[in-house]
């Protein structure tokens, strides 16, 4: 084992934690030729005095519902002792290896990880960046998810790297510490020539890391918004679920972001950015990712967790973990005040075009569209609209109704925020929870059983119901031309005072947090 990791158990973890938690794994990762697109992976595995290390890759990534077999990306396994005396590898399935320890108390195994896709949730390796992702990279001993994880890398000179694992005690650069294996597949980790802004919202410090092709991305008023959408989060749910939050915000071809405990992932196009319009997209796109570090990645069906990644969890809820957090990111980015009552609606508008121009909506239900994500090339997005219809899509209109079906029947004593709230209350972290008991606390706090609206909106392939909503907030749809204007959300004529107090109170213009300039901050300085 390197000195230098050597020293790092030492620091890290104390003789009686190490006893507690088991001997930790270490990574050495490091480059060697970039232009090839190969991370090169030193592993070093204790033995626990075993004949053999059974050692698994794992399928697939939280967060994205699609098996990736990570280990087709993987070649020239070799296995020796610390040593240097050679052990034998088997490769005795697709994405698991068995190696003899010829007694030692640790065997160290080197491979090469493909990185040569620009998508959140596979490695990338080139001249002037570097994205890995826990599942893709690191290959785990079965039955070991509980140990500690050492990550080493040697990167070019002059780099920086970023992620939310914590930093090593000895406080050598791009050099990282996990509790355990679902810590390192949920902290991904990006280095080259970063620039970062930092702001702190309720005594814990945020960064903004843009990665990649940044020309023309205004990284300062980026941080300012989020600091108010961060701002308006944290007063939603009363407290920070984390120590540290890290947006990993990489420019390059392609799109799409995934959830983490403490960062995200996004992929982003600068250009794409540079006009209001775009920047708003932007902003309710990252919005929805940072919503989940509270509604998915602690609040969560009871099917995602603890993690079988072998394997392919599937659960009717994800209208609740991804329909309702992109109901909610829309509402945290228009009650943060950065964009209009009207571009509010207008976001709503067309997930409701959406939803009524897909014909597939007649022929699956929303519960169903859930437990098929698996089926899906790309997790439940673009599949065939003429017989599905997607949870992304209709989970959030759902939200709306449901919020307003609340609110509307308790004569707006209760609302959809109750109920998240009351659910992250009971059912947050180890212990998850099923369909039914998200509905039962639903109608704790309406005091009224939604069996029927429930069933109708999750079970059935009726039409959703629009009218109670329209009627609450003072709205209509306004537009007969083609077949997406027909669903705008317009406010009535004549809105009455109450229904002018409805859609201001669901909006909540009030309360918004004070945005000052955030500072661009040195790398050095940012951790």
């Amino acid at each position: 084992m390197p000195t230098r990791l050597i020293s790092l158990l030492a620091l890290a973890f104390p003789t009686a934690l190490l006893a507690q938690l088991g001997a930790p794994i270490s990574y050495a990762v490091t480059f060697p030729n970039r232009a090839a697109h190969y991370a090169h992976v030193r592993a070093q595995y204790p033995t626990d005095g075993q004949p053999t290390v059974e050692l698994m890759m794992a399928d697939w990534s939280p967060g994205y519902y699609k098996v990736e077999n990570y280990a087709d990306n993987v070649d020239s396994v070799l296995a020796a002792t610390p040593d240097g005396r050679p052990m034998a590898v088997r490769h005795t399935t697709r994405n698991r290896w068995v190696v003899e320890t010829g007694g030692a108390p640790s065997v160290v195994v080197r491979y090469r990880v493909k990185a040569e896709r620009k998508f959140v949730t596979a490695d990338w390796v080139g001249d002037s960046l570097i994205v890995l992702c826990g599942a893709p990279t690191f290959i785990t001993m079965v039955n070991g998810e509980s140990r500690p994880a050492i990550v080493d890398l040697t990167l070019p000179a002059g780099w920086t790297s970023a992620t939310s694992l914590d930093t090593a005690a000895d406080d050598v650069a791009d050099h990282y510490l996990a509790n355990d294996y679902d810590e390192l597949v949920d902290s991904p980790i990006v280095a080259g020539n970063l620039q970062w802004v930092q702001f702190d919202v309720a005594g814990r410090t945020h960064l903004l890391v843009d990665a990649g092709a940044v020309d023309g991305f205004d990284a300062e008023q980026a941080g300012r918004a989020l600091l108010r959408v961060v701002g308006e989060t944290y007063r939603f749910w009363g407290f920070l679920p984390y120590k540290r939050y890290v947006f990993l915000n990489v420019f390059r071809p392609g799109g799409g972001g995934l959830e983490h405990k403490g960062s995200t992932l996004l992929t982003v196009q600068a250009k794409g950015t540079q006009t209001p319009e775009g920047f708003d997209r932007w902003l309710a796109f990252v919005a929805h990712e940072y919503f989940h570090a509270y509604n998915v990645k602690r609040l969560r069906p009871v099917e995602l967790g603890p993690f079988d990644y072998e394997g392919a969890p599937k659960t009717t809820s994800l209208w609740i973990a991804e329909g309702l957090t992109t109901y909610y990111a829309d509402l945290m980015v228009a009650r943060a005040g950065l964009v209009r009552q009207q571009d509010w609606l207008d976001m709503m508008s067309a997930l409701i075009a959406k939803l009524q121009n897909t014909p597939g909506r007649r022929v699956q239900t929303l519960s169903q569209s859930s437990l098929d994500a698996w089926n899906s090339e790309s997790s439940g997005v673009d599949m065939d609209a003429a017989k599905t219809v997607s949870y992304y899509t209709k989970g959030p209109v759902v939200g709306l109704l449901l919020d307003a079906h609340l609110r509307a029947m308790s004569g707006d004593s209760v609302n959809l925020d109750d109920v998240m709230r009351a659910a992250y209350a009971k059912y947050a972290g180890a212990t998850g929870y099923t369909a039914a008991q998200f509905q039962q606390v639903a109608d704790s706090v309406a005091h009224t059983d939604l069996t029927d609206w429930f069933h109708r909106a999750l079970d059935t392939t009726q039409e959703l119901d629009y009218q109670e909503m329209l009627d609450w907030f003072g709205l209509k749809f306004q537009g007969w031309g083609n077949k997406t204007e027909r669903w705008n959300l317009q406010v009535v004529d004549k809105p009455t005072p109450e229904q002018t107090l409805h859609l201001r109170d669901i909006l909540l213009p009030d309360a918004q947090l004070n945005a000052p300039t955030v500072p661009v901050v040195r790398p050095d300085t940012a951790r």
